[in-house]
């Protein structure tokens, strides 16, 4: 792909290109208001991007010579031990993005006042050595993210959790955690509220025991797990019915437990359900941990899930089954973001009705059961009103009109997407022309009064819409689509990313028509129009009217060439604009 990006300084800009329809407004007036001009960046900004540049010839030139070589040196004085903690967080994180951070730069910046600590971008770095520096200086930690610094052992993995009893988010994922280091953190961080162990080749589900069950003492622990991410851990085969029940043992024994990603989620709430406690019994007590039935407060030992056996706390469910819907509904009743793969019967939908804190809602059809777009319409009408997300994926968009009636009924909406399927070849309607999106009398925009519905999205900042077909599309879902987008945009003055993808209608009406209204897509800053129907007109539209656009995706458009690519670029630069522009 070529790419064009430019910054903008003062001065004029160049005229758009010879054959402009009119629409397109005078890039080289004066009164030009264009995409985002270049932040000036801010002092403390400044600061620290002179201090990154200096590091090794200045800041920490001292130390590289003279202390570097001596690797038991665990307490260092050094220049940034005066610096606030936030900005030697800000400085680490510079580094690593840029590629500047050495064992040097990170010896001195490990300093004992830091608060949270992110080592993502320089795994490689983190060592054993470091491991042992954090655990010396940095006691006062809220925040750890170790992921990928698979270098540093377990054990001393160990010593550090063991030593951070303030630490509320740990990520140790793709680290070599294992059963001793979740006991350490079971019993040492007692207001741990986020844990990420995904894809640590060490623990296993039953190893995660170990997290909520002191075997030593013979007790539970007492955290206040929120969040817990177990992704990609090793599952043998051929025992389910064990991971099942480890999963639900940690149900029961998190009640203030939110989100949590495993792969026998949905079977561990069905054995809750129905409380089939005595599942499993042999496999936990023969590895020294009490029953289903003691954990949920049954047995002779009640254990810390004997308040509510039957209700969990959970707010968030990644994956749920169509006809899993009415177990999960009636055993979690917090449910505030889900997401729903239908593949049977879409009454199965009705059961979301009794999550009354739904705000964020995900619809997957499966590649065999793909469902119509109108069969969601009872649905949101209900539920629409209280969605700040709407996500709907691989429907078939039978109904011209399904658009039109979801999207008034969702006014709440922060983010809504949509990838969908066009109607069959054999609709009644007849496929349209190439230039059959133009009004045939030149006034139907203004004798139809759909195009002057505004639908209020007060919040709206995300709007993604795709077409996965490439196969005409018939006159009344032509104006359907139009009439939708046009609507939708004039009613979303916070919308800041936009996505329209092989959209098979043209938008250089859309955009003309939503742009006549002052103060129209004044947040847009990123624009995607990959595969659409859109003129080099249109996009100059865009170009000069008053928006924040930062990036604008043109690959694949027909109907855009290299001359206007080039043309685009020309005019970003002499207009010294901070705008990339993508084309191929």
């Amino acid at each position: 792909p070529l790419r064009g990006r430019r910054k903008k300084k003062s001065g004029t800009g160049a005229g758009a290109g010879t054959g402009t329809p009119p629409i397109v407004q005078d890039i080289g007036s004066d009164s030009l208001r264009m995409p985002r001009r270049q932040r000036v960046r801010t002092l403390k900004r400044l600061c620290l991007s002179n201090v990154a540049v200096n590091m090794k010839d200045v800041w920490a030139k001292d130390y590289v010579d003279n202390y570097l070589t001596e690797y038991d040196f665990l307490y260092i004085m050094g220049p940034f031990n005066d610096l606030a903690s936030v900005l030697v967080e800000e400085l680490l994180q510079l580094l690593g993005e840029t590629r500047r951070l050495s064992r040097a730069f990170l010896h001195l910046l490990l300093v004992p006042h830091l608060v949270e600590l992110n080592l993502r971008s320089c795994s490689g770095l983190a060592s054993n050595a470091i491991g042992q520096i954090i655990h010396a200086r940095c006691r006062g930690l809220t925040a750890l993210n170790l992921h990928a610094c698979s270098r540093i052992q377990s054990s001393v993995l160990v010593d550090l959790v063991e030593c951070l009893p303030r630490l509320r988010k740990l990520t140790l994922s793709s680290t070599q955690c294992d059963s001793q280091v979740l006991s350490a953190i079971g019993s040492s961080c007692r207001e741990l509220r986020e844990l990420d162990v995904s894809r640590c080749k060490k623990v296993t589900s039953a190893g995660l025991l170990h997290l909520v069950y002191d075997q030593t003492r013979a007790a539970f622990n007492s955290l206040q797990l929120r969040n817990l991410l177990a992704e990609g851990l090793e599952l043998p085969l051929d025992t389910d019915t064990q991971h099942v029940v480890v999963m639900a043992f940690l149900l029961l024994a998190l009640p203030r437990l939110e989100h949590v990603t495993h792969t026998f989620l949905v079977e561990a709430l069905t054995l809750i359900h129905g409380r089939l406690f005595g599942k499993g019994q042999h496999f936990l007590e023969s590895r020294g941990f009490p029953s289903l039935e003691e954990v949920a407060g049954f047995g002779p030992t009640a254990g810390v899930g004997a308040s509510q056996p039957q209700g969990l706390g959970l707010r968030r469910l990644d994956i749920v089954l169509g006809q899993d819907l009415s177990i999960v509904t009636s055993i979690c009743r917090e449910i505030a973001e889900v997401t729903v793969s239908l593949d049977h019967e879409l009454r199965d939908l009705r059961h979301l009705h009794s999550w009354k804190q739904l705000t964020h809602l995900t619809v997957e059809c499966s590649e065999f059961h793909k469902r119509s777009l109108s069969d969601m319409i009872p649905v949101l009408s209900c539920l629409g009103p209280h969605l700040q997300l709407l996500s709907l994926q691989n429907f078939h968009f039978h109904q011209e009109t399904s658009l039109n009636h979801i999207l008034p009924s969702c006014p709440n909406l922060r983010v809504f997407q949509s990838q969908l399927h066009l109607p069959p070849q054999s609709s009644n309607s007849s496929p349209a022309t190439e230039d059959s999106d133009d009004d045939d009398n030149g006034h139907q925009r203004d004798t139809n009064p759909l195009f002057r519905t505004n639908w209020p999205f007060p919040h709206l900042k995300d709007f993604s819409l795709r077409i996965l077909d490439s196969s005409p599309l018939p006159r009344s879902f032509q104006l359907s689509i139009r009439v939708a987008l046009t609507s939708a945009l004039h009613g979303s003055p916070q919308l800041s990313k936009l996505s329209l993808i092989n959209i098979p209608v043209c938008l250089d009406k859309v955009f003309q028509n939503v742009l006549e209204q002052p103060g129209s897509l004044a947040q847009l800053s990123e624009l995607c129009l990959a595969h659409s129907r859109v003129s080099n007109a249109a996009v100059h539209l865009l170009m000069a009217a008053d928006n924040q656009l930062v990036s604008l995706d043109l690959r694949h458009c027909r109907d855009v060439h290299r001359r206007h690519y080039d043309q685009f670029v020309e005019d970003a630069k002499r207009s010294k604009f901070d705008l990339e522009i993508s084309w191929e």
